[in-house]
């Protein structure tokens, strides 16, 4: 069993906290800008993390509780922030998923409930691999991917920093995503996507 701090309090902070207790591991606490009172039984440490590791005595295990839910999320300069003082995030695979041998996962990723991980796939740092998603094999994830609730990456799929694939999308074998895109609900990318953007529909087209 090992002892983790959550850095963040809202929503995907609370699912991985149920994640990592069905794991069986300990949460010590959770470090946030403001004490989010929806975390049961799990203290509130504090806004500082230089002041939360004092108060434990070292530079803590730790995940990423900070959802995403753009291309302008502050994850990666969080993530930076605290493994500068020297908390450690490794990545984590919540119970009911499945991560084949082969994968290799970045510091602060995450692979959630129902979501199915191929061999040969590399995410990077900071990757949320949300429920029900499937990422097949030999995809290349760079940092802060978030792959919503059922979406699909086909295999051999690269997808640049910071995009956020969106619930139920897919994206066809071989496809390549330039970093910084937005891929809308639903949506489907039959080809290359070399312009930052926001893309929907099917096939997907830039709409902004």
């Amino acid at each position: 069993m090992d002892e983790f701090c959550i850095v963040g309090g809202g929503g995907h902070a609370r699912v991985l906290i149920h994640g990592l207790q069905r794991l069986g591991h300990r949460i010590l606490g959770y470090v946030a800008p403001c004490d989010e009172g929806e975390a049961p039984g799990v203290p509130f440490l504090g806004s500082d993390a230089d002041q939360a590791a004092s108060d434990m005595g070292f530079p803590p295990l730790a995940v990423l509780g900070v959802g995403k839910v753009s291309v302008a999320s502050p994850r990666l300069t969080i993530l930076d922030a605290y493994q500068a003082q020297g908390w450690q995030f490794p990545p984590i695979y919540a119970p009911g998923a499945i991560v084949h041998d082969g994968v290799s996962a970045g510091p602060a990723s995450v692979v959630l409930d129902g979501a199915v991980v191929v061999t040969g796939t590399r995410l990077g740092r900071a990757c949320i691999v949300n429920t029900n998603a499937t990422v097949d094999h030999d995809c290349r994830l760079g940092d802060d991917v978030h792959v919503a609730p059922g979406a699909t990456l086909s295999g051999g799929v690269e997808i640049g920093d910071r995009c956020m694939i969106g619930t139920g999308a897919s994206v066809i074998h071989g496809v390549r995503v330039c970093a910084d895109c937005m891929i809308g609900a639903g949506a489907t990318v039959v080809q290359d996507i070399e312009i930052s953007g926001t893309y929907v529909g099917t096939p997907a087209r830039r709409i902004a």
